[in-house]
């Protein structure tokens, strides 16, 4: 049973801030073994509801509870017992439909599960969905040709259905997708809960054929339940209360144009009409007798949630082995990245080396000299920095997304990207710093050349990190970048070159100390 209350602010410049109340006292059970869809028109509060049951809401006020088989259950409880397919696809482009599978399996499924049961379970959870076809392709990005749109949400499914879960909810499963994809989705839907389990589904306007796969039906109205219960029984339900569903209509246009809203009120006392006649079904449905029945069916004892919940997932190790092994395909599978890495480790080895060649150790190269070590310090620095910027805002959505079910931890995944990164950012540095090294003419010697190499690679790491620092502050891609050089810039301008040392202010000094291209071509401020 479920009496929630969801208050938003919406205007937080006014000293008695007012909130909105999103859902009023809505109460209703969702069955095993039937499929559920949520309707309602937009802003009616079908995302707030499904997320209020399953646990991921958050803001704002939230009153009530969730019970499953007439025991009640917390939010913590609720995340570890159902699964949940959020709208938007998000996982890792380069992997392959079996790959996503079975890191879920191996992430999610317990430690005590032999790892031959997991990659079993994986099988059959593509056979399930229908993916067999697929299960070797790779998954690709919006921009990058892979599977298909429909296949792409079955994928999503199968991540959350392989730790068998009871209960599946779904926000907008069809969005995005043909009307075929569509219904190949919500067949998917309706074999799984035929299997026993509870699948519930916010819908916005689903077709024909799609409306008649619901077992039940809950309608949402300004917050309220204006219907629930069979989704066969609806049609007679409005037809009874004066909104019969012409032959040969889609039932679900016939809610949404004629008893939510009403396509031919064209005066404002039509519109009222049309507000009035909405509000008379909320209400009637409150005193209805399928209210009470919904009501003794939540009361009702039943057996309750055995145990605690899914199992812990996998350890520590097992995380950095899963995550290292997708992070190696990763880079190994973005060859465009590798190429423009090894393009650009040559490109600006050559430019820089090419400007400064043979560098003289008279007075007049002093300038020369001065330059082309701040140009090679600046420019590793700041080539690593925004290269990780614009790698990590692509992968930022799929870390959030897979962080928030409790696939991995934030350490995990942190220490399997530096490991598997950590070659390129000491081969191409070391690279690069060769080529400028011999043109530049400098100190033809093994010590000093492999000293120079070194700082190479150590102001390419320092800048990997900055940019992560970067762009772990900023939830959008577009925002860290137009940031990224309120954060820069100031190292450069405090970095020896622009400013004299001695003369910086008091309270910009500090800043001096923190640049990483000071420490690179001034000496002296390393000595300091």
């Amino acid at each position: 049973m479920l009496v929630p209350e969801k208050k938003v602010k919406t205007s937080p410049l006014s000293c008695d801030t007012p909130t909105r109340t999103i859902l009023h006292e809505v109460s209703g059970v969702f069955e095993a073994g039937k499929f559920t869809a949520i309707m309602g028109t937009s802003g009616a509060g079908k995302t707030t509801l499904l997320n209020a049951v399953a646990g991921e809401a958050s803001g704002g006020k939230l009153s009530g509870g969730v019970s499953f088989n007439g025991a009640q259950v917390n939010s913590d409880h609720i995340r570890r017992l159902r699964a949940f397919v959020f709208q938007d696809d998000v996982m890792m482009g380069t992997m392959t439909v079996r790959e996503a599978i079975t890191m879920s399996a191996r992430l999610r499924l317990p430690a005590s599960i032999p790892l031959t049961e997991k990659l079993k379970r994986v099988e059959e959870v593509i056979e399930l969905l229908h993916l067999d076809k697929c299960k070797d392709s790779v998954i690709g990005y919006a921009k990058e040709r892979g599977i298909s749109g429909g296949e792409r949400k079955r994928v999503g499914i199968a991540m959350e259905l392989i730790t068998n879960p009871s209960v599946i909810f779904l926000d907008e499963p069809t969005s995005g997708l043909d009307s075929h994809t569509a219904h190949s989705v919500c067949k998917t839907l309706k074999e799984l809960a035929k299997a026993g389990r509870t699948v519930v589904a916010t819908i916005h306007q689903p077709s024909s054929d799609i409306f008649h796969m619901f077992d039940n039906l809950l309608i949402l109205a300004h917050g309220k339940i204006l219907y629930q219960g069979p989704s066969r029984d609806c049609t007679p339900y409005f037809a009874a209360r004066g909104s019969e569903c012409p032959r040969y209509t889609n039932p679900a246009d016939h809610i949404f144009m004629k008893v939510l809203n009403d396509q031919d009120a064209i005066t404002e006392d039509e519109k009222q009409l049309a507000t009035a006649r909405v509000q008379s079904l909320l209400n009637e449905y409150v005193t209805s007798g399928t209210l009470s029945r919904m009501e003794e069916a939540a009361a009702a004892p039943g057996p309750g949630v055995s145990g605690s919940g899914q199992e812990k997932g996998a350890g520590v190790m097992t995380e950095l082995a899963v995550l290292f092994t997708r992070a190696r395909r990763n880079a190994v599978r973005n060859r465009m990245i590798l190429r423009a890495k090894i393009g650009q480790s040559m490109f600006m080895g050559l430019l820089v080396g090419l400007i400064y060649r043979n560098l003289q150790t008279n007075q007049k190269s002093i300038q020369d000299r001065n330059g082309a070590l701040f140009f090679v310090s600046v420019n590793v620095t700041l080539s690593a920095a925004f290269g990780v910027i614009s790698a990590f805002g692509v992968e930022r959505t799929v870390f959030e997304r897979e962080r928030s079910v409790g696939m991995y931890s934030t350490l995990s995944y942190f220490l399997s990207k530096i490991l598997v990164e950590l070659p390129h950012n000491v081969i191409f540095p070391f690279l690069q710093s060769t080529i400028v090294y011999f043109l530049l003419n400098l100190q033809q010697a093994a010590d000093k050349w492999i000293i120079w190499a070194m700082i190479f690679v150590i102001l390419n790491n320092v800048g990997n990190s900055l940019g992560i620092s970067i762009a772990c502050m900023f939830a959008d891609l577009e925002m860290t970048i137009q940031a990224a050089p309120i954060f820069i810039l100031p190292l450069m301008l405090f970095s020896g070159l622009f400013v004299n040392q001695t003369g910086i202010p008091v309270y910009f000094n500090w800043i001096k100390y923190i640049s990483p291209m000071k420490y690179r071509w001034d000496r002296r401020g390393a000595e300091e």
